[in-house]
């Protein structure tokens, strides 16, 4: 509770500083309100604030389960281009969404473990995400685990990152885009639903930009030498919404009750 408490005061002093600079960067004219309504911010920044909700959701409700646009739906994912070594992880795999999914026995990290599902695969759940913009660094909130990242706009990665679930992530801004590119990743995580791993050497660029106000565009591109024969990407999109955020936490006590409320009863044969 206290850490809680800390980040939060933290990011909300954060917020009202790089309030109060971007008005005294301001004129009080109508162009600069005007501004607002088209998604910038004074000195050209895109503005991403406000709650976003996932909205990627193909034809007849399939949802969009993979970052390869060539199979967006992941109905392939054993053709993705993996290396021998990506491959051989993946037959292993047992996850409770996509082509392959199973409840028994499931060894998806998340719904196992309560691991955190890291990037980018916390973007293919289907809960809210919110951004805070600072002079020096873009704080993105995911609803789901309620987990947060810190995107640091003023310095390069370190030449020996340290493995964590998430990466060390910079940005910048390009035009009306904020550019995240991420490295630093262990390798605990996979990409999707599906199950697709990742190496160590996972590098992560996400494009972020709202090209109408009430619309935000997240492209993600993927390269991993270790795991992967070439670079893929694919976008989704989210839209403006005023629904709070909501409590979605991975814990053992409910995994275990749907385990055995859920799974274990739609598994099991019944008795003759």
């Amino acid at each position: 509770m206290r850490t809680h408490t800390a980040v939060l005061v933290i990011l909300s002093a954060a917020a009202l500083t790089f309030s109060g600079d971007l008005a005294a960067q301001s004129s009080p004219n109508p162009a600069a309100a005007a501004n607002k309504k088209t998604g910038v911010m004074s000195g050209g920044i895109p503005d991403l604030s406000g709650t976003w909700n996932p909205n990627f959701r193909g034809p007849e409700g399939l949802r969009l389960n993979s970052w390869d646009s060539s199979d967006p739906f992941a109905a392939h994912p054993e053709q993705a281009p993996m290396t021998p070594w990506a491959a051989a992880k993946f037959k292993g795999v047992r996850p409770p969404f996509g082509a392959l999914q199973t409840f028994d026995n499931t060894n998806d990290p998340v719904q196992r473990f309560c691991d955190p599902p890291g990037v980018p695969r916390i973007y293919m759940y289907p809960w809210e995400i919110s951004f805070i913009q600072t002079p020096k660094a873009v704080y993105i909130l995911y609803e789901y685990t309620k987990v947060w990242r810190e995107v640091d706009l003023d310095r390069d990665h370190p030449k020996d990152p340290d493995s964590t679930w998430m990466g060390d992530a910079i940005g910048r801004y390009e035009g009306d885009t904020l550019v995240i590119d991420t490295i630093g990743f262990n390798d605990k995580t996979w990409l999707d639903q599906t199950g697709n791993p990742h190496s160590d050497a996972l590098h992560v660029v996400e494009r972020i930009r709202r090209p109408e106000h009430d619309k935000l565009e997240l492209t993600v591109m993927i390269e991993d030498p270790k795991a992967y024969t070439k670079t893929f990407s694919a976008t989704k999109m989210y839209d403006f919404t005023t629904e709070p955020m909501g409590e979605t936490l991975c814990a053992y006590s409910e995994m275990k009750q749907f385990q055995e409320n859920v799974v274990d009863k739609t598994q099991t044969p019944p008795k003759k």
